[in-house]
């Protein structure tokens, strides 16, 4: 499956006057030198071809062509310079359009009939120095912290990959069958880059913080959805304008993340590019948890309270999230991965 997209001009009545077929008319004019040649090459009459240029030169309120008679060749014809910046202009319209049409098919049905998935990385590759040990395999409600985050990323839009030098962390992820990569060192710019260049190229990249456990299986979906919609803007969760993870980046925003240094995320980039931080759009999370990840011990014993009450919310019919979204279920695999 793959898109094709045909951009067309209509006048002000709505009437369709120059498309593909047109533009090629023209662009072998300007290489034949001829209308009569132009249109035969594309089997053509040539009485269709001057039916065609003059629809577009009364539409446009100008010459495209000039004609010249007579001559050892009987004659020719030539673009206008009107004609020659009309054509111009059309064709990167037309390869602007293209561009943005595959990139945003490929963010629209990621993950099926053979289109990539949306790459996602799960930063896991931390110190955890306020937390004083490991706080991604610390037990939760009997299970990892980082397993709660994986069960929230059971999408079929998604490629997960979790980049870490535990040997700990790499034990939970790859028990449930997601891909681990070792970053070069210990900075979040190492670890984007290794989760980035594992995965190749994406229509798109979704950053996850590996202890953040309340994250909905729901509030992913949003976001991808929101993405699907808008491929060139970056998308990220948020609760009454407090922004947060996920985030997802376009993937022609790819390089740049490659070339961030230091002990620095994608959110780098928003601080150094205002425009494109301005132009985020941000999908409103199910529950203002979800955006809270876990620092200390007793952030731990906060999310531990959190998932008790959800649970009791979500077993009397009450809530408005599922217990498997709230990953308060124990699946054996996080759906797709690497």
């Amino acid at each position: 499956m793959e898109p094709r997209v045909f951009s067309f001009l209509v006048d002000e009545d709505d009437k369709r006057f120059f498309g593909p077929g047109p533009m090629a008319l023209l662009s072998g004019v300007r290489e034949t030198g001829s209308l009569s040649a132009s249109a035969k090459a594309m089997g053509m009459s040539y009485t269709k071809a001057m039916r065609i240029l003059h629809d577009a030169e009364h539409a446009l309120g100008c010459p495209l062509t000039v004609r010249s008679i007579g001559g050892e060749k009987g004659g020719s014809s030539n673009l206008t310079p009107e004609g020659e910046e009309f054509l111009r202009r059309y064709e990167a319209w037309r390869q602007g359009m293209s561009e943005t049409a595959n990139a945003g098919f490929c963010a629209a049905f990621a993950g099926m009939a053979g289109v990539p998935r949306l790459g996602c990385v799960v930063m896991a590759n931390g110190e955890a120095t306020r937390f004083g040990r490991q706080k991604l395999v610390e037990p939760l409600r009997g299970r990892a912290v980082v397993s709660h985050t994986l069960d929230a990323l059971v999408s079929a839009r998604l490629d997960v990959v979790v980049p870490t030098r535990w040997e700990r962390v790499r034990s939970v992820c790859e028990a449930r069958h997601v891909t681990c990569v070792e970053p070069e060192g210990p900075l979040q710019s190492d670890t984007l880059r290794a989760g980035i260049r594992v995965l190749g190229k994406r229509a798109g990249y979704v950053f996850v913080q590996g202890d953040q456990p309340l994250l909905s299986g729901a509030s992913v979906e949003a976001l991808l959805d929101e993405f699907a919609a808008h491929s060139a803007s970056v998308v990220r969760l948020a609760w009454q304008g407090r922004v947060g993870s996920p985030v997802i980046f376009p993937g022609y925003l790819a390089d740049a993340l490659l070339g961030l240094e230091g002990d620095v995320g994608g959110g780098e980039l928003l601080h150094r590019n205002p425009d494109l931080a301005c132009v985020t759009r941000l999908v409103e999370a199910r529950f203002p948890a979800e955006l809270d990840d876990i620092d200390t011990p007793s952030d731990l014993e906060r999310v531990a309270s959190e998932l008790a009450a959800l649970r009791e919310v979500s077993e009397s019919g009450q809530g408005i999230w599922p217990v498997a979204d709230a990953g308060l279920g124990a699946p054996d695999e996080p759906g797709s991965s690497l």
